[in-house]
């Protein structure tokens, strides 16, 4: 079954924010980015078990590496799969996650 994709506020800034820094020196680069991760987050629906469990941080969260830059934070219910942020390299995601 597919689920409907559904990002979250803070998920769309934080791309937002990204497409910006990688903007400011290439905004063609940026684009392109940003759709990939789109794209990745598309493909999510179709294979979601493909992330990480992590009922360590919060209950039902998975966490998809990609690229070894970006992490996306997501949950899934039966109809939908949600990404709640997608955190750049860098940022503590766990301490992030973990306090919200």
């Amino acid at each position: 079954m597919t689920r409907t994709l559904v990002y979250s506020g803070a998920a769309l800034d934080d791309l937002d924010q990204i497409f910006d820094y990688i903007a400011a020196d290439n905004p063609g680069r940026a684009r392109a980015y940003i759709e990939d991760i789109r794209r990745t987050c598309r493909e999510l629906c179709e294979t979601p078990l493909i992330g990480t469990e992590r009922a360590d941080l919060r209950p039902g969260l998975r966490v998809l590496s990609l690229w070894r830059r970006v992490v996306v934070a997501y949950e899934m219910s039966e109809h939908e799969l949600i990404v709640l942020r997608v955190f750049a390299s860098g940022r503590d995601y766990e301490a992030i996650l973990g306090s919200d």
